[in-house]
């Protein structure tokens, strides 16, 4: 394995290993079906992974796993994993680079990137981090013009927003009873509002994929030098700083 040079700790430092890390393509056709989507595109997704705005470079593939699966979460060389799904018109990307509690939003801004690369794709995706509190991000991109972003950490008032969750409601065709399904109440302040629920909603409206018996790629990766200080800060930060002394 080649070490990433950006790197300030050994690849055996311990991380945070509580978070989920997701963003989905969903290009037009949208799938009507499970039986609509074709197999995992290894080719495709290396491609995929070398475009995205996190990644320098993609170094090898280093598994392929079931897609509700999780690769190695544990120690600093676990960052440079990234997994992939390609289903047809259904791309998937888990990257820990996502997340971050610094001010900045990666995610929003991926997000944004391949709403620009594929105009008439619905984007969808969530980062978050489980530290004394958890830390979300979420973002929901709608082909007609309707955006939301929210991030902020639960339980607190102070959030970042963009757009508002009616306006999702309204385009993605989400009805009530899905609403109150995932325990999501309107009139809830950001801090505690059902944001994930809402995610899963919008995705399901879009793309109703089943990952169970599903296939993705795991590539090692080398992160950008920006995503690089990005993971060592919202990953190792106080853990690593503990250890020096």
């Amino acid at each position: 394995m080649t070490d990433n040079d950006f790197w300030e700790y050994p690849p055996e430092q311990a991380i945070a290993q509580l978070g989920e890390f997701r963003l989905t393509l969903v290009e037009p056709p949208f799938p009507a079906g499970e039986e609509a989507l074709p197999p995992h595109d290894p080719a495709r997704a290396r491609e995929f992974a070398a475009a995205f705005g996190t990644i320098d470079t993609v170094v090898e593939e280093v598994d392929r796993i079931e897609a509700t699966e999780r690769s190695p979460f544990a120690t600093r060389a676990d960052l440079d994993l990234v997994g992939v799904g390609c289903w047809g018109t259904v791309t998937e990307i888990n990257d820990p680079a996502l997340v971050f509690t610094g001010g900045t939003f990666p995610l929003a801004e991926q997000a944004d990137a391949l709403s620009e690369r594929f105009p008439g794709a619905v984007v969808i995706g969530s980062a978050t981090i489980d530290h004394n509190l958890t830390h979300g991000a979420h973002v929901i991109h709608h082909p007609d013009g309707a955006r939301l972003f929210a991030a902020g950490w639960s339980g607190e008032g102070d959030w970042d927003l963009l757009g508002t969750p009616q306006e999702i409601i309204d385009a993605f065709g989400i009805s009530p009873d899905d609403l109150a399904d995932k325990d999501i109440e309107l009139d809830a302040a950001p801090g505690s509002f059902a944001w994930e629920g809402l995610v899963r909603l919008a995705l399901r409206r879009t793309a109703p994929l089943f990952r169970k018996g599903r296939t993705l790629s795991v590539f090692r990766v080398r992160h950008t030098e920006e995503a690089t200080g990005d993971l060592e800060d919202t990953w190792i930060g106080e853990l690593g700083e503990f250890d020096e002394f």
